[in-house]
Parts: structure tokens; sequence; C-alpha cells
């Protein structure tokens, strides 16, 4: 029997002492017994009523502390001194628990705690016992499935037990977990492997398209089997991240995981088991691999606890730990510092540099700020700094006018080595004419000077030596443009008394760097200090970055240097979202192309949660948390979604009448949109405004270029002039409908459910909509939904040679009025393009509420108006009504133009 009438699985868990920003730390305790039943476990998630960006994901639940255990300053307590602000809280709910107590001879049969039915590939070779499942393979070959396709859990923890027959010779026998199980072509495996000599391997693999990827392998974990040895497995994948551990059954399972990788590109929600007995496997005879107690826990939230409050009664005898675990976003909202430049974090990501002057200095600064620790302030004179006219990687930047000066010194280095290299960036106002004229300069400890001069045409670097000219080289400049912002590189090593020098140069927007190489026979120092001075230049100058190193190795003119210098300027959204995360250590799992996603402009200071949201308010997708991480799902996977979820009034699924709102909430029929140090473009939908008045919005959006604007903003504008009601509560009873909780374990934020057989007053045929989030609550016989969700209407795009994809008509009216029931509708349009399809039927028309299916129209007529006879099905949607002379006629179900 299986919940309602047993209790809910229902498991509460804690990770004592964990790092809560790093899965491979958690270890979880167990302290479900330990909830206060009455009141269950709490949690919310994704956006709330009004809304308009997620929340930080929430879990409740009241523990009973009378022993002190939760108390994180009692010594006696059970996790003293592992209970921190930041302890990992987990709620989870077991939904298969599979001992195969029942014999079956082709096939595993039902599973009884949830009811569903492993499939198979070879459905022959599965079979059970009563004791346990078993798989034979008479001979190596190609692995086979025994799967649950409808288990549904997008985050899993799956435990189980497997044992061979013999020690494998030759090849091994691969068994494992499969996750994530979409369809035979995507999923991924999860190794557990009997190998040669009786040792136990662990590996990941991807299947994705069909196509098998290796993702990561144990080759020892220290466990080793023979004959009958029970191995048990777990497997664990949240967010981005799959880990798996194995030990003996009869031993301890080890606190650490013997592999983790991180890869989001299956999304599916299947789970099951699979077997591979390895080509070149040389044990004789049938092998039959036994596998025991099947558990597979869906996750339903993983949040740090970030305080742990203690609470009496009067006769001190009830003493509860109130815990309200919040997610990442919380974390990440406050006590955070802004991200410097993507220049500044470029450069200092250089651990061998011995002086960084960024020159993004306040206007009241009076001295240049050093990035290198101990390293000594710049110097300037006649320089103005703060200026806001800089490439997109930075801050400000420094303006020398004529007669300025900037200058430092480097930390010298307490060993020699085999060179360095110098670099700065710079944009001239104007190029010197008919001369060269110095740009910068910087010294060794060996005498020697290298200044690096232009002209109109040509870049030289002289190299002294006090009087003596060690080197005087110079080189065309090529189709860069001194006036734009470049960066500029000099690279100087040594190699048995010959020193090269290799400038280079690129200009910002680019990645293609021009060099040349030169060099010179001499005794080369260490970088000592830099000058720049304005006295022969003809012409103002900005400079950003100067900074050195003490290796020759280290390539300043990388891609990612490059990308850095304009601050990413063109790259995606979703690229932006996950180097970000990466940068700072962030979990980040992204559903969708990373490449389908906007365009964005140059990165700017902020915190991290800050650029995180300005790509999400760029691309319109959605950023929310999951695991220990964050989640992104792109705007284009929202689009044509098939329902993972469908509900219907007249079978009792929703617990309670929905409270629908019919408002101006979300209403905005005149958008401006303005690109961050762009220009502005400003759309209207005129006849809502001619209806209800003028609702705008003025938005600040950071895209890549100004011919964006436009499509962004009318998406903006699409999306605030839908005429749909909102739906904040939706309430779903899963104690007295456990049919949902399959289809409900696969819910996301961002899913697509619908709702059939709506009340009349309602008006619509069907509930269509977008889950936004909910809040859910679970005891022991009870699990209550409330979902608040929005229209899925607006997402609903069209798709080029897509035959459910139609162009819609802007001026098609009713000639005359036409009683309920009459099927041949006199229909006429002002324009030759809005006239409908002679032979593209059926489709559905929406007139005055009654939706109906054309079968047939007639050819037009008529030079403008055109007319036209259609024939249709009326009442399709149980509306049944005589429709007025002069109706507007529309698709049912229209698409607009994607963003």
């Amino acid at each position: 029997m299986a919940f309602p009438v047993t209790p809910l699985p229902l498991r509460a868990l804690i990770a004592p002492g964990a790092d809560p920003a790093d899965p491979s730390s958690w270890s979880f305790v167990d302290i479900t017994d330990d909830v206060r039943v009455a009141d269950g476990v709490t949690i919310q998630v994704g956006r709330q009523d009004e809304g308009s960006q997620t929340d930080t994901t929430k879990v409740s639940a009241t523990i009973d502390n009378r022993d002190g255990h939760y108390s994180r300053v009692n010594p006696l307590g059970a996790y003293f001194g592992r209970l921190g602000r930041g302890t990992p809280l987990e709620a989870r709910v077991t939904r298969i628990t599979d001992t195969f107590s029942r014999v079956t001879g082709s096939g595993w049969g039902t599973e009884p705690s949830s009811g569903l039915i492993w499939s198979h590939t070879n459905i022959a070779k599965w079979s059970t016992s009563g004791s346990g499942g078993s798989y034979t393979a008479a001979s190596p070959g190609s692995g086979d499935l025994a799967i649950l396709t409808e288990a549904a859990g997008h985050d899993v923890e799956i435990t189980y037990t497997a044992s061979v027959p013999a020690v494998m010779t030759g090849s091994a026998w691969a068994h494992g977990a499969v996750i994530r199980y979409a369809d035979t072509s995507n999923y991924y495996k999860v190794h557990t492997e009997f190998r040669l000599g009786g040792g136990i391997g662990v590996k990941v693999a991807r299947m994705l398209a069909g196509a098998n990827s290796d993702l990561g392998e144990n080759t020892s974990t220290g466990v080793t089997y023979t004959s009958g040895t029970r191995i048990r497995s777990r497997v664990r994948a949240v967010g981005k991240t799959i880990q798996v551990r194995v030990w003996l059954e009869s031993g301890t399972e080890p606190d650490v995981w013997h592999l983790q990788v991180d890869d989001d590109q299956v999304t599916g929600t299947g789970t099951g088991i699979f077997e591979w007995r390895v080509p070149g496997n040389t044990n004789p005879g049938s092998l039959t691999v036994t596998v025991d107690d099947f558990r597979m826990d869906v996750i339903r939230a993983t949040t740090p606890v970030p305080e742990w409050p203690v609470r009496w009664d009067q006769t001190g005898t009830n003493v509860v730990a109130p815990l309200v675990g919040a997610g990442t976003i919380r974390r990440l909202s406050q006590g955070q510092a802004a991200l410097r430049s993507s220049q500044y974090r470029q450069i200092t990501s250089y651990t061998r540099r011995r002086g960084h002057w960024t020159l993004e200095d306040g206007s009241e600064a009076g001295r240049l700020a050093n990035t290198y620790p101990g390293g000594q302030m710049g110097t300037f004179s006649g320089t103005t700094l703060g200026d806001s006219g800089g490439p997109g990687g930075a801050a400000s930047v420094a303006k020398s006018p004529a007669g300025s000066f900037m200058g430092g010194v480097f930390v010298l280095p307490d060993f020699l080595d085999n060179g360095f290299q110098f670099a700065w960036s710079c944009k001239l106002t104007a190029a010197p004419t008919g001369t060269f004229a110095e740009m910068i300069r910087f010294a060794t400890t060996g005498g020697h000077l290298f200044s690096f001069q232009v002209s109109d045409t040509r870049f030289k670097i002289v190299i002294t030596d006090g009087p003596i000219t060690l080197l005087d080289s110079q080189f065309l400049r090529g189709a860069n443009d001194p006036q734009q912002w470049m960066s500029y590189r000099v690279k100087v090593t040594e190699s048995g008394g010959t020193v090269t020098v290799e400038p280079a140069w690129f200009s910002a927007g680019s990645s293609t760097v021009t060099g040349v190489t030169d060099s010179y026979v001499y005794s080369l120092g260490r970088l000592q200090s830099w000058r720049q001075t304005t006295n022969a230049m003809t012409t103002d100058a900005l400079w950003s970055h100067v900074f050195g190193v003490t290796t020759g190795t280290d390539n300043l003119h990388s891609y990612r240097a490059t990308r850095a210098f304009d601050g990413y300027a063109g790259e995606t959204a979703g690229d932006r979202l996950e180097r970000l995360a990466a940068e700072e250590g962030v979990l980040l799992a992204v559903t969708g192309d990373v490449d389908d996603t906007m365009l964005m402009g140059p990165q700017r200071p902020g915190t991290l949660l800050e650029l995180m949201r300005e790509c999400e308010e760029a691309d319109q997708g959605v950023l929310y948390e999951r695991g220990a991480g964050l989640a992104y799902l792109t705007r284009a996977t929202l689009y044509n979604q098939n329902p993972v979820m469908e509900l219907d009034f007249d079978d009792g699924h929703i617990a309670a009448p929905p409270e629908p709102v019919d408002d101006d909430q979300r209403l905005r029929n005149r958008v401006t949109a303005t690109r961050v140090g762009g220009s502005e473009e400003t759309v209207e939908d005129e006849d809502s405004i001619a209806e209800v008045g003028i609702y705008s919005d003025e938005l600040t959006v950071n895209l890549e270029a100004d011919s964006q604007l436009k499509d962004y903003a009318a998406w903006r504008l699409h999306l605030g002039t839908q005429d749909g009601l909102r739906w904040p509560r939706i309430e779903l009873n899963l104690a007295r409908n456990p049919s949902l909780i399959a289809a409900w374990c696969r819910v996301r934020i961002g899913s697509r459910i619908t709702i059939e057989h709506p009340p009349d007053a309602v008006g619509t045929d069907a509930l269509d909509l977008i889950v936004e989030g909910w809040t859910e609550t679970m005891s022991i016989y009870s699990w209550d939904v409330v979902l608040v969700c929005s229209p899925a209407k607006p997402w609903l795009v069209g798709v080029y040679d897509d035959t459910d994809a139609r162009y819609d008509s802007a001026s098609t009216t009713l000639v005359s009025t036409v009683a309920a029931g009459v099927t041949s509708l006199p229909i006429t349009s002002v324009y030759a393009a809005d006239a409908w399809s002679v032979s593209d039927g059926p489709f559905n028309w929406l007139i005055a509420g009654e939706e109906m299916t054309v079968t047939a129209v007639t050819a037009p007529a008529g030079s403008g108006p055109y007319t036209q006879t259609a024939t249709v099905t009326r009442a399709v949607n149980g509306i049944s009504k005589a429709l007025p002379a002069g109706s507007e006629v529309v698709l049912a179900y229209p698409a607009r133009y994607a963003l």
C-alpha cells in the first residue's frame, strides 16, 4: 500500500559541518523523527503573487529540541561544533522502494510503492525472484535498461544493492543507475563497475541524442568484491551536480563521494537501472546480476539554514527549533561586494604580476591604486581620474592632457626570471602626424629603457642603455587605429644572451591580435618602473590598466583577455551567466541553448546577483534556485512547451475554488526600452490605450546594440497586453489525488500546466498556465500545494513551416448578425493580405467569445473590402450564442513572433 493509505514517506535531513556552497562536502543525517508532525514541512519556491523575480526558496520545519541537539552552542548536543549558519537542510519524498518481493518471469513488473510499471529493453533478460531483481546476459554485448519512466524526479537520490556471481575476467560488468531519463537516446548512466581482479570502480556517462560521452571516472574506489558480495551504491543528482559513492553492504557508508561531475545537458525525469556485460568479458556461460533494495527519493528542496533558534513554553519542557532554510539567492543578495570591472578581474587573475595600476581611481584620488599586495601606489600630475570614456571592460579611466604625467614602480621579484611582460591600454584623441611620439616607457634594473612610440601609420619600439641604442624597430600597425581603444603588450625574454622583444596589440571589439618580433644581444634585467608623459604628444590620451608580470609565459592577450577588455560585449546572456557562475564558484544548471539567448552589452561592475539578474532581464528567462546553487531557464525553453501536468476540475483535482484575478497589475500598453549607454525605443498598443488609458513601463536593459531595442520593447509590450486572468492561488490536495504525484514531481518553475472544465463563470474551456511559484506543505497524511500561475498564452509563439502556426487577420469582421448554431458565416476583410486561406484549413476562430472550427472558406470576392463565406463547426468551447454584426474574427490560438 502507498500514501495516503500509509504515511507519506517524507524525510528531513541536515548535513552537519558541510560547506553550503560545496556539495562534495555534504553528508546528510536523517532527522525526520525529530520533525513535529503537526507542523510538517513547508516549502516555498519561485515567484509569489505580484513578484517580478523569483524569491529565495524557503524550507520550514519545527524540530523537537528537548535533547538540545539542534542548539548550536550546546556542547552536549550531538552536532555541537558542526551546526553553522549555512548548514544544508533538505526535504525529500521517497517515491520508489522496490525490494522485488514478487516473482516475474519476464520483466520486473509493477513497483509496489508507486504503482509504476518497469519498462525494459530486451525484457526477456529481466526477472524477479521474490528476493531481488535480476538481469541475465548469456554473452557480452550492448547494455540494457530497466526504467520507471514516470518516476518523475528532476533532483533525486537513489540507493540500491547489486551483486555478481563471479569475479570478472577479460572485461568488466558495468552496472548502475539511470537518472534523468527522457528516452532511450537521452539519459545519464552512473556506473558501479565490477572490474577485473575484484575491484569496484565508478563512472558517469551521458547519453545525448544517442551519443555516449564519459564525463568522469574513478578507477579505484578501494572497495572490492568476490562472488555474491553485495555492493551498495548511492547516486545523487541535484542541479548540474551528479555524485556517486559505493561501499560494502555489510560495512559502513563513507562520508566522501567517490566521483562528482557537473553536467546539465539532459533534463528528463525518469530513473532506473542499466546492465552491460562489456565486450571482451571471458567469464564462462551466462552471468546474472542481482539487484535489490532500489530506493529513489525526489528532492523537493535543499537550502542552507541561516540561524538555529531555540524556543520553549512556560514549563520549559516543550523545546523546539523552528528552522527556516533559505536558498542561495538569500546569500547572494546580502553582504556581497560588487564585482570589479572585467579587466580588473582578468588582470588580477595573473598570480605572477608585480604591479597593476587600474587607473579606475575616483576623481578625488591623490595616488594611483596598485592591486599588488604591498606594492607602491603610483603617482600622477595633471591627469584627470574617474573619466567614463573607457572600454567596456573598465569601470573608469584616466585622462592625460598635454604636459601631464603618470608613473609607478614594480615590486622586484626575489629571483631572476626568464623575462617579463608589460601591458597597458590607451586611446589617443588624434594620432601624431609626421613623426613618432612616445606613448609610454618602462625601465629595467639592467638600465634598459623601453620606449613605445606611435606615428600616424606606424608603431615603434626603441630600447636604449644610456647613450647606447640597442634596438630601433618600426612596424606597421595595420588596420588598428590608436584613436580607438587598444590594448598593448610588450613581451621581453632572454635566452643565451639574446633578448627577444615581442610587441603586440589589438583593438576593442576584436579578438585578432597583431604582433611582431625582434631581438638584440645584451643582458636583461628585471622590470622596475613605468612612466607615461604627454610632453611629446600633440593630443590628449585616455589610459586604462597598466601592469606587468614577471614571466614571459603568461598569455596576456588570450582570447579571454581580449573579451574582458571590452567587458565581454556581444556575449550571450546564457554564456555570461555560466561564466559569472564559474568565476564565483556558484553552481548553475542551465536548461536550454545558451547560444539562443540575447546578446549582452559590456559587463558593468555590480554584485554577482545583480549581474545575473541583468542577464535574466535581457533574455527574459527565469533565474531560480536549485540545490546548492542556481538554475536558469532560457527564454526559448518557455516557448510552446508541452504541459507537464494536466488537471481537470470535473475529476476533483482542484482542492478549493481558485481565486483568479482580472486586474491591471501586469498591464503595460506603452513600453520604453533604453539600452545601457545607448539609445531608447518606445512601442505602444493604440487599441489598449484607447480602451483603458496609458499604462507605461520604462525599462533599462543591457543589450549589445540599439538595433535590438525595438524587438525587445515589442516583446515586453506583448507580455504586458495579454488579456488573461492571473491565477495567484490554485490548490491541490495530493493526498486526495495521489495519482497526480508523479506529474507534480515533474513540475518546475516555468512549467506549463492545463486545467480542463473550469466553471462556466470563467468563460473558457480550459486553463492554460505557466507555473510561477508554489507553496507545498507535507506531513504524514497530507501533501497540499498552492500554485501561483500566469497565462501560458503569451509564450505560444509562431514557428516557421509549422502547420499549427498561422498568421492572424487584423481587419476581418462579420458582415451581418449570425444566429446561434448557424454554420455559414459571411465575413469581410479590409485588406487583401487579411483574407483567409481557402486551402489551409481546418483552423479555429474566436468570435465574440465563441470558439469554432473553420472547415471551408470561399475565395475572396471584391476589390476591397474582400468578402468570403466560411463553413464552421460551432460551439467548440461549449459557448453557443448569437454573433453580432461587426464582430472581430480572429484566430482562437494566435501566435506572434518570438523575441
